[in-house]
């Protein structure tokens, strides 16, 4: 019920990812250090400069940028060092330099302890570590920064933690409140269904994936978790009509073959 009232009420919110024209940037770069004499200000812009280059996986220009931002630091802002320690952490981190990584991310968070940007990569970067503890830790304390504009995310992924520490009531809320918060952000309401699910309230899981379809279109992950919980329902039609797309649309999928073992 909360989900239906949540998605009647949301409006579109689209979100834009602008790509700046790189070589551009690069000389509007160098040419405001040298006219302003505004080293912060040319800090700032080699910064920003390096995530756009780090985002492109071209680590050297990225490099060069953190380089460069490094030498033109006021050493006396010890706060805003936590900017260029997070571009180093994320450099070193599509590098596969593991122990950096970690070194720059709690650098980062030493410098500011109040930097939410930093903190929900240095999060992320231990889930994909499989510390699932320390992750929930860092992304819980993200969450409560109300001005952060990724917390739906945050929460996102505290429930994927939760989730992978086996505390099912945990991730259904954290996932829940992601959807309060973006109620277009289709990944949890996914993850919220397959919770459902695996707490046999099937009713909320059949809502919550239909909304996911609603917003994503059919995937073979939808479609089998769709299928199973029309199956456990006693929903043969329904089982079959799902099933059909599954099969029709991702015939070669590991789950098109799970729903016809089930079917047999």
């Amino acid at each position: 019920m909360m989900m239906k009232m949540t998605l009647r009420k949301s409006r579109l919110v689209v979100a834009v990812a602008v790509v700046f024209i790189l070589s551009g940037c690069a000389s509007t770069g160098s040419t405001t250090a040298s006219a302003s004499g505004n080293n912060q200000t040319a800090y700032q812009q080699h910064v920003n400069l390096a995530k756009q280059y780090i985002g492109l996986n071209k680590r050297d220009l990225a490099r060069l940028h953190l380089n460069k931002a490094e030498q033109l630091h006021t050493k006396s802002d010890i706060k805003e060092l936590s900017q260029l320690y997070n571009g180093y952490a994320l450099l070193y981190q599509i590098e596969l330099e593991t122990d950096l990584t970690e070194t720059y991310f709690l650098k980062a968070l030493d410098s500011d302890p109040s930097d939410s940007v930093a903190r929900y990569n240095f999060a992320a970067f231990l889930f994909n570590q499989e510390r699932f503890a320390e992750s929930l830790e860092q992304i819980t304390r993200v969450s409560k920064d109300l001005n952060y504009p990724r917390r739906p995310q945050a929460f996102y992924i505290a429930g994927l933690a939760q989730k992978k520490l086996e505390d099912s009531v945990a991730a259904v809320h954290s996932f829940e409140r992601a959807i309060e918060l973006s109620p277009r952000f289709n990944l949890a309401y996914l993850e919220v269904a397959k919770a459902y699910f695996e707490q046999q309230r099937y009713l909320l899981a059949r809502d919550a994936v239909g909304y996911y379809i609603a917003l994503s279109g059919d995937t073979a992950e939808s479609l089998w978790l769709l299928a199973r919980i029309e199956f456990k329902m006693g929903n043969a039609q329904a089982v079959s009509t799902s099933g059909d797309r599954l099969n029709t649309l991702f015939a070669d999928s590991e789950e098109a073959g799970r729903y016809r073992a089930l079917v047999q």
